[in-house]
C-alpha cells in the first residue's frame, strides 16, 4: 500500500522498482485535480492523516482475511525483491522479534521530545527510532492499530473522517473543527503509541494502552 496524491521523482523510482520485481502496489489518495488543475492541493497535514485513514478504509472495505500480510511504504522506497522475498523477510524478522507488526527505523527521533523515551536499539540494529514510512503486518493487527491511531476507539467515525478528507475545502469553509488525525503528524501518532507501549512493560500502571489496546509496533 502507498498513499500519494501526485507524481514526483520518488514515486517514479518506487513504481519502476516495483514493476521490475513483479509487484503491483495499491496507490491510495491519488488526486489529479490538485496538480493538473481544477482543484486546490490539500494542506500537508491532510496528506499525513490520509496515511492512516485511507489504508484503514481500504483494508476494512476489502475484507481480506486477518492473516493477509500488508506492506505499507512511503514513496521514497526502492524494492529489491518480489512478493516472495518480502514475505520471507517479514517472516524472518517477525520470528526474530516476536512481534506481528514491524516498522522501519531511523537515526533521529520525531518528534524529538519523545527520543529519550525510546528503548535501546535491539541487538545489532543500527537505528533506534521508529519510522512511519514503512511497516508490515497481518491485516487483523493492522486494522486494530489504525483504528486506535485515527480515533475510532475514542468515538471518531471512519466515514466522517473520510468525508472530511474528500471534501476538505467545504469543511474548511464552514470553519468546522478539524479532526485530530488531520492535525497531528502520522509519525507523531506512531511514536507516541510505541513509547507508551514500551514504557508499559516496565510499569504496568503506565499508559492505559497497556490494558486492552492493540499490540504496538516493535
Amino acid at each position: 500500500l502507498l498513499v500519494s496524491d501526485r507524481p514526483n521523482q520518488f514515486l517514479c523510482h518506487y513504481l519502476s522498482s516495483a514493476m521490475v520485481h513483479g509487484l503491483r502496489p495499491t496507490l491510495l489518495g491519488w488526486d489529479s485535480g490538485s496538480w493538473l488543475g481544477g482543484g486546490s492541493p490539500k494542506p500537508w497535514t491532510f496528506h499525513l492523516g490520509a496515511k492512516l485513514v485511507l489504508p484503514l478504509h481500504y483494508l476494512a472495505a476489502c475484507g481480506y482475511s486477518n492473516d493477509t500480510l500488508v506492506v505499507f511504504t512511503d514513496h521514497d522506497v526502492l524494492f529489491q525483491g518480489g512478493a516472495a522475498a518480502l514475505r520471507e523477510a517479514y517472516r524472518a524478522a517477525a520470528a526474530a522479534s516476536g512481534s506481528h507488526l514491524l516498522f522501519s527505523t531511523e537515526h533521529q527521533p520525531y518528534p524529538e521530545e519523545v527520543g529519550p523515551l525510546f528503548p535501546p536499539a535491539p541487538g545489532p540494529a543500527p537505528f533506534r527510532y521508529l519510522n512511519s514510512g514503512m511497516w508490515a503486518g497481518p491485516v487483523g493487527a493492522v486494522l486494530e492499530l489504525l483504528q486506535t491511531l485515527v480515533g475510532v476507539r475514542r468515538g471518531e467515525s471512519l466515514p466522517a473522517l473520510l468525508d472530511v478528507y474528500l471534501n476538505w475545502e467545504r469543511h474548511t469553509a464552514r470553519a468546522s473543527p478539524t479532526p485530530r488525525v488531520y492535525v497531528d503528524n502520522d509519525q507523531t501518532a506512531y511514536a507516541r503509541l510505541f513509547v507508551c507501549r514500551s514504557s508499559s512493560r516496565d510499569d504496568p500502571r503506565s499508559p492505559e494502552i497497556a490494558r486492552g489496546g492493540p499490540r504496538s509496533p516493535e
